[in-house]
């Protein structure tokens, strides 16, 4: 069974809304999104999303998809339960989250793409954003644990 499968119209419309707003500056960036159909965990934590910057063979491979000589430069994935069981609030707070590791500049006339590190557990513009409910990711989380567990009760019982 094949991981990762094409994000939904929903997301892709969502994704391009948070662009606009909080990052104007990626406009040019190429993003693939893709759901992420498995469970992935860090120690007992589930991941919600995840950004990594493409290597020079998923450049190539996403050269006509992306319709950009380079490719795309980054690729977000999003845990698909969560997606399929969560509000809109808290979709854009992870699509948020996952942009903000997106680090792009201009050297040399050359682009340079990074992976920009959580300034702490998370990022500090994005603790303030989420003041109103600082606990946001653990409590989707739990949620989304929970309904893997029920999922792997189910396939035992099968």
């Amino acid at each position: 069974m094949i991981r990762f499968e094409n994000v939904s119209d929903e997301i892709i419309l969502l994704a391009n809304e948070i662009q606009e707003k909080w990052f104007p500056e990626l406009i040019d960036v190429k993003i693939k999104y893709l759901f992420d159909l498995k469970k992935r965990t860090s120690g007992d934590k589930i991941i919600l999303g995840r950004c990594q910057k493409t290597d020079d063979l998923v450049k190539y491979f996403s050269v006509e998809e992306a319709r950009d000589a380079e490719g795309y430069q980054y690729i977000i994935t999003i845990d698909k339960v969560a997606c399929d069981n969560i509000e809109k609030y808290d979709k854009i707070r992870i699509l948020r989250h996952e942009l903000r590791h997106i680090l792009v500049w201009e050297k040399e006339d050359k682009t340079i793409y990074k992976i920009h590190p959580h300034d702490i557990e998370d990022f500090v513009e994005e603790i303030e954003l989420n003041r109103e409910d600082p606990r946001w990711s653990l409590r989707i989380g739990a949620l989304i644990s929970d309904i893997y567990e029920q999922q792997e009760e189910i396939e035992k019982e099968k």
